[in-house]
């Protein structure tokens, strides 16, 4: 918005016009009541009020007094509001902004960041930026606001101006000596609140360990002292901005007791007019206290602002760059050529030289150690990052060339951590198809096996589930992300590691479920557990980022590889024949 800071600082102009000629007003005022002050612009009101006659004079006199104030705080007030409204959508902007960049920039961007870190960014310092603009624009009026007085009194007397403004520069450079560690106070709060933001997080997310370990007095005494420092931070750098006032007010006083000395040894000053030029001084000291204040404020949330202004600029560049083409389904098959692939400072590469084709409808295991290099090839495929050297081919075309919506719009992830927002049922299930009907909703369900126990829950599809899903078990969590999964219609569909956490019964329910949906789709799975890929079409058996092996499940278990290796632990044939021996 550039018009803003033009209209309230022309606004700030007006009020402190209005105020200066309400205060300007008492040399007429003190005249018509008897005072004797002819000199200089005492004989100017003088001569303009001469004019009125002598029975309205004094009546007059205040009300223009009173319709001058009163037109000041008018337009102070709009001043005011157009002030606010300005800073809340610039902090709602710079929310805005840090949230897209966080949605849309890399995940892992290298920036060393954690989820306390963005949330204290996004939920505290970003306010803060509104409050920084606020502060420039307010010194901007109270700028000119003190040009205007500061004219006044030029009118009214060089001499005791020029001894005025002495005092009031030494006031703030006492004022500015005194807060010079208004920055680093600052830089301390931000930090204690990072601290703080981390300490209550981990706690929350950590109740059931807490619980089970018997900690929480442990706990309770870390989040106290956590909260005990920013306290006495926030306390230091609270007392630190209080300090302008008092400096201020008690050189205002000394000045005052100068000027009434001073002014009998300056002529031309009379009553009436030392009267208005205290009175325009006594309403200087406020615009002056609050120049220096806000350069002691602005110290104080500079840390702030660095901190937002470093965050945008760690999330400037996106994780990978959008294409142009649209998706519309696969055809035929997702190529993999020599696709290579590494991590910012790793010793090897995640990924090397590997291919390997997915064609349509059928189903491809991908097996191996733990860094083997399974996880990476998921974010391959959804384009969280970009192969270092090869390419990926959908049905011929390179996939960087298709546009990332439409893309990842094609394809869905499940793994055995379920994200379940703290929302009801129907609407966790509705966020793979936003907008859909109940009849969907509902179809998904029963077809993902969900359907019996939602509807056994209290208030059936409109029950909360709590903060990822807490009230649920781990296989009607799976169930319920199946559903979100069915009624998003994939195309390609990536099961990371999605059955590890359930017990026999319940991996066999998913499976069951997940075959009847699944036949005709094409589906890649992550597994460590051998018996769910029994029924692939072909495995890939990774190992330190490259393909070793591949064929069918049975291709492999004949060639007695790593494969075979595998399987053989996990179904206790290695153990029984060590037994045997």
């Amino acid at each position: 918005m550039p018009w803003a800071a033009p209209v309230i600082i022309f606004l700030g102009l007006i009020c402190a016009a209005l105020e200066g000629l309400g205060l300007y007003l008492f040399i007429p005022l003190v005249q018509s009541m008897g005072g004797q002050d002819t000199g200089g612009v005492a004989h100017f009101f003088h001569r303009v009020t001469d004019w009125l006659p002598e029975k309205y004079r004094l009546a007059s006199l205040v009300g223009a007094l009173c319709l001058a104030i009163l037109l000041k705080n008018v337009v102070g007030y709009v001043a005011y509001w157009v002030a606010r409204v300005v800073d809340g959508r610039v902090a709602h902007r710079m929310r805005l902004r840090i949230f897209e960049r966080t949605l849309w920039s890399g995940a892992d961007y290298a920036a060393g960041l954690n989820k306390t870190d963005i949330i204290n960014t996004l939920t505290g310092e970003s306010w803060r930026v509104g409050s920084a603009l606020g502060i420039g624009m307010r010194v901007a009026v109270v700028v000119c606001t003190c040009v205007v007085f500061v004219t006044l009194l030029l009118l009214i007397s060089v001499k005791l101006t020029f001894l005025a403004v002495g005092v009031l520069l030494v006031g703030a450079l006492v004022t500015q000596a005194v807060t010079r560690k208004a920055e680093a106070y600052g830089a301390d709060v931000v930090e204690a609140n990072r601290k703080f933001g981390l300490r209550m997080w981990e706690s929350v997310d950590a109740l059931r360990l807490i619980r089970s370990f018997t900690r929480e007095p442990y706990e309770r005494a870390r989040f106290e002292d956590r909260s005990e420092d920013i306290r006495r931070r926030l306390l230091r750098l609270d007392m630190l901005w209080a300090i302008p006032g008092p400096i201020g007010e008690t050189f205002g006083v000394m000045l005052i007791g100068a000027l009434i000395l001073a002014a009998g040894q300056v002529g031309g000053t009379g009553v009436a007019s030392l009267a208005a030029f205290l009175a325009v001084l006594y309403r200087l000291q406020g615009p002056a206290r609050e120049l220096v204040g806000s350069k002691v404020g602005f110290d104080g949330i500079k840390s702030s602002l660095m901190d937002v202004f470093g965050y945008l600029d760690l999330t400037e560049v996106p994780a990978v760059k959008d294409g142009t083409r649209r998706f519309v389904g696969l055809q035929n098959e997702v190529a993999f050529e020599t696709v290579s692939f590494n991590y910012p400072k790793a010793d090897r590469p995640a990924v090397h030289d590997v291919s390997f084709v997915l064609r349509k409808g059928t189903t491809t295991a991908i097996v191996g150690r733990s860094g083997a290099g399974k996880s990476t090839l998921i974010d391959l495929l959804f384009r969280f990052r970009d192969p270092v050297a090869g390419r990926i081919l959908v049905d011929g075309e390179p996939l960087d060339r298709l546009r990332l919506d439409s893309w990842r719009g094609r394809l869905s992830v499940m793994s055995q951590d379920v994200h379940l927002f703290n929302e009801t049922a129907r609407a966790n299930i509705a966020y793979g198809k936003l907008g859909a009907s109940d009849a969907e909703i509902e179809e998904a369900a029963r077809i993902a096996g969900a359907h019996d126990f939602i509807a056994a829950l209290p208030r059936g599809y409109d029950t909360p589930l709590g903060d990822r899903g807490v009230r649920l078990s781990g296989g009607q969590r799976q169930r319920i992300a199946l559903a979100r999964t069915i009624l998003r219609d994939p195309d390609v569909l990536l099961l990371d590691e999605a059955t590890n956490a359930l017990d026999s019964f319940a991996e066999r329910a998913f499976q069951t479920a997940l075959e009847r949906w699944a036949k005709g789709r094409t589906v890649v799975v992550i597994a460590h557990r051998l018996s769910t890929i029994e029924r692939a079409d072909q495995v890939i058996v990774m190992e330190e980022g490259e393909v070793i092996e591949r064929g069918t499940p049975q291709e492999l278990l004949s060639i007695k590889g790593l494969f075979a290796d595998m399987h053989a632990i996990q179904t206790g044939r290695v153990a029984a024949a060590a037994g045997g021996e």
